[in-house]
């Protein structure tokens, strides 16, 4: 029987297996394939429209009240283009292909897969507007159901994960042991030392969730509101000194967070997440999600009064995070790179992820000359759907 020489579109078909099956994080959340650059291929600062489900007016009584139709979509530029090369000899393509991806496509695609989470985690964190203060810098199941009621306090699908680091799994795990688990769940506990479903969250531990600096900003600060009624992301604050980092979460005095729906205040203030650093004094602290405090979209009770305190939330040695979202917290999307002409090429899609695979021989060497490329970007839908427990990493 004559060999069967593995082709470059099986390849890619396994490539893009891989691949899925290595992401952790990018798994749960909202995975977008987008087709509008699909004959033409896509490049680097591309833009993709996500739509976002609005609020809208709830009528009491007989009389019709529509109100207008507002169609709200975030961008998301494509930003970025990472991939993996990949050299083999021409014996190897008479390999099986279990063989051949244990051989040659396992661990480097872990690899391009660790990378690809760590840079989305990187960019989607200072954009989560939900803060749990930790007392003791060790994650817990009071930790993770206040996180919860946050999620639930702004309506978030009950479909949610929690991504720990791998201290706090320790630190869960510890917690919980003596604590009333199904057997099922305890052996997973015990075998794996992993957290397996708690508090309303599917628990999954990671290793690229990156560290929180923390500003030169004393905690909880001298900040002030320069200015009433301010709304949007951008709000002018006075009287304080030192720095914010990107990441650190503020929270302004009277403004409360409400019910997505009724508009009914929750009775706790509205936590913001500082979206850019901020070099001290008087000036403008870029934050998220915006302040609305009128129309459907309202989230908070009534904009920061003049001289309102801004207080600086968390605890410098809790550099840890750890994050608890729904779905539709973030959206990553992948789009078509060209196929060149002339050449052995391979794209493929399956479950919102777009590869493509060229192959050029290095015909002195008897080699094949492999990239595989994916083209994506990123982008927070929902920031109120995402929630940082911090803790400290040495507590384990």
């Amino acid at each position: 029987m004559a060999n069967q020489f593995l082709t470059t579109t099986a390849i890619t078909r396994e490539i893009l297996t891989v691949l899925r099956q290595k992401l952790t994080f990018l798994r749960r959340i909202n995975m977008e394939y987008s087709d509008d650059f699909a004959v033409t291929g896509a490049k680097i600062g591309n833009v993709v429209n996500i739509r976002v489900p609005t609020h809208g007016k709830v009528r009491t009584g007989r009389v019709m009240d529509a109100g207008d139709m507002s169609d709200q979509t975030v961008p998301l530029t494509i930003s970025d283009q990472t991939g993996v090369d990949l050299i083999w000899n021409a014996a190897d393509m008479a390999l099986s292909m279990d063989d051949f991806r244990a051989r040659y496509l396992d661990q480097r695609i872990a690899d391009m897969a660790s990378v690809i989470e760590s840079q989305v985690m990187a960019r989607a964190l200072p954009y989560a507007a939900n803060f749990v203060p930790n007392t003791d810098g060790i994650l817990g199941l009071d930790d993770a159901l206040k996180a919860n009621k946050l999620l639930s306090d702004n309506l978030a699908p009950t479909t949610r994960f929690m991504l720990t680091n791998t201290s706090g799994t320790i630190q869960a795990v510890n917690q919980l042991k003596g604590l009333f688990n199904s057997q099922s769940r305890l052996a997973e506990q015990y075998e794996d030392g992993l957290m397996a479903r708690a508090a309303g969250f599917d628990w999954y531990e990671t290793t690229n969730a990156p560290n929180q600096a923390y500003g030169t900003s004393a905690i909880p600060g001298t900040y002030q509101v320069n200015g009433a009624n301010q709304t949007g992301t951008s709000i002018a604050v006075n009287t304080g000194t030192g720095t914010l980092v990107a990441g650190q979460h503020v929270t302004f005095a009277g403004v409360f967070a409400v019910n997505p729906a009724t508009k009914a205040s929750t009775g706790q203030l509205r936590t913001f997440v500082v979206t850019a650093n901020y070099a001290g004094g008087a000036g403008n602290l870029q934050i998220s999600p915006a302040i609305v405090a009128t129309g459907s979209e309202q989230n908070v009770t009534a904009s920061p009064a003049n001289a309102a305190a801004v207080a600086v939330l968390g605890a410098t040695a809790q550099t840890g995070v750890n994050l608890a979202f729904a779905r539709d917290f973030l959206t990553f999307a992948t789009v078509d790179l060209p196929l060149p002409e002339n050449k052995e090429a391979s794209r493929m899609t399956f479950d919102g992820l777009s590869l493509r695979m060229v192959r050029d021989y290095d015909t002195r060497n008897d080699q094949f000359l492999n990239r595989v490329d994916i083209l994506w970007g990123s982008a927070v839908l929902r920031p109120e759907f995402g929630a940082v427990i911090p803790n400290d990493l040495s507590l384990t």
